[in-house]
């Protein structure tokens, strides 16, 4: 999430108290299956909502993909 306070609309939303607040409101969350399992589920659901709400352009800074959480 290397540009996540970058974007005015983001600045300061996505904080780790508040994926952990969010996460606690889904239990099973990361915590169900093997130790790999549960890395691959929060791995893929950031690389599944960072993609989502990227704001890049083709020519940005590290990439459009960088971008992600922005919007």
């Amino acid at each position: 999430l290397l540009h996540r306070n970058d974007c005015q609309e983001a600045r300061g939303f996505y904080t780790y108290d508040a994926f952990l607040a969010a996460a606690a409101a889904f239990p099973a969350f990361g915590t169900t299956g093997s130790t790999e399992t549960r890395k691959r589920e929060v791995a893929a659901f950031f690389g599944q909502t960072s993609h989502e709400t990227t704001g890049g352009w083709p020519t940005a800074p590290d990439g459009p993909y960088a971008w992600g959480y922005c919007f």
